[in-house]
């Protein structure tokens, strides 16, 4: 694989920011950015530090080539000069498993994922000496853009994503994404110097990512990653990075994380989710309803993802519970707060101005509210 690799680092539309300054954290310079993407370059050795230490990015791309596809000959050829042989074994099957196209000639979805594969193939089974690749084995998964008829293509190097830390074995209903979660942290400004409390938990996603990045625990060190297994992969660095990371681990901090919810399923898939990842011991969780719930510090973040209409429960009970959420706001006044919610027009249950920020992810849309302390 070339020493030195461009890579593209997707993640919710609204998060480019905090993903730019976590590539920055680890070292890394980010390149440009737009909608749901952020660039960097990096060596093996950066990018298995960026897989096993990201937080916010949803996958990594390598991106393995740029180049002119007015047509149907111009695509085949462009795909086919690429090295796939540095990603794709002898014994893996390649998916191209998505194609899209903007602003350009060739449209057709299927037609473009079909020629881009035949290329592929034509390249590798040649160089293989075979008359044709297996349907099985390891999967190697490739994308391509083609925007004013230029054709982008890139490969996966996670794999499962890498939202899927792998500690929610008990997920539930409409859970917010991990990295999601880890996002609405940052951007809510929270230190653990101060204490957090999720009155609306559910499955522990916010108090467990909030753990695990006081702690120091990387995100990544429980799972692999496909760049690993590829011909000119590396595990040799991302054990290396995994073996760094461990070392930066420190449980002995002071944190206080607490979460709750009036409903007793979720209040045991978050313990049970929280053990998994290793910090069971380390947030409170307890059973109550947030309307009921009372401030246990002068200061701290409030930061959750109340329930609401389109994901849980009707319009009608969103509202209702938004309108309680005022008392709340009161008790709390003293806290920062944010809540994730599908309104824009949220600050009308609430008589405190705050700040919103728009969250695209795939076709859900939600407002992250941040209300400062009183």
């Amino acid at each position: 694989m070339a020493s030195i690799m461009r890579i593209s680092a997707s993640c919710t539309v609204g998060t480019e920011r905090v993903l730019s300054d976590e590539l920055k954290h680890l070292g890394l310079s980010p390149l440009d950015k737009r909608a749901g993407r952020v660039d960097f370059m990096a060596d093996a050795a950066a990018l298995a530090k960026a897989l096993v230490g990201l937080r916010t990015a949803d996958r990594l791309f390598l991106v393995a080539g740029v180049f002119p596809a007015g047509d149907f000959d111009q695509l085949f050829e462009g795909v086919r000069q690429l090295n796939w042989e540095q990603w794709v074994g002898r014994n893996d099957q390649l998916v191209i498993e998505k194609a899209r196209s903007m602003r350009s000639r060739l449209s057709a979805q299927t037609s473009i994922q079909s020629i881009s594969l035949k290329a592929a193939y034509d390249r590798l089974c040649k160089l293989y000496k075979v008359n044709r690749m297996p349907e099985t084995g390891r999967k190697a998964i490739a994308r391509l853009r083609l925007d004013n008829d230029q054709a982008t293509v890139e490969l996966d190097l996670c794999g499962e994503a890498l939202s899927r830390r792998g500690y929610r074995k008990r997920p539930t209903e409409a859970p917010l994404k991990e990295s999601v979660a880890a996002a609405i942290l940052f951007m809510a400004g929270w230190r653990r110097s101060f204490p957090l409390y999720d009155p609306f938990c559910g499955s522990g996603t916010i108090p467990v990512e909030a753990a695990l990045y006081a702690f120091d625990i990387a995100p990544g060190l429980g799972r692999h990653f496909s760049w690993e297994t590829m011909p000119e992969g590396s595990p040799r660095d991302v054990e290396q990075a995994k073996e760094q990371a461990r070392t930066r681990v420190n449980m002995d901090r002071e944190v206080l994380i607490a979460g709750s919810d009036a409903d007793q399923a979720a209040l045991d898939a978050s313990l049970a989710n929280a053990g998994l990842a290793g910090v069971g011991d380390r947030i409170r969780f307890f059973r109550a309803r947030a309307e009921e719930a009372a401030p246990f510090s002068d200061r701290g973040f409030i930061i959750t993802d109340p329930p609401y209409g389109k994901r849980l429960g009707t319009p009608e009970e969103a509202d209702a519970l938004y309108a309680s959420l005022s008392r709340f706001a009161t008790r709390f006044a003293s806290w920062e707060q944010c809540f994730v919610v599908d309104r824009e027009d949220f600050s009308i249950f609430t008589d405190r101005k705050g700040k919103h920020t728009k969250l695209v992810d795939g076709a859900e849309t939600r407002w992250l509210h941040r209300y400062s302390a009183g």
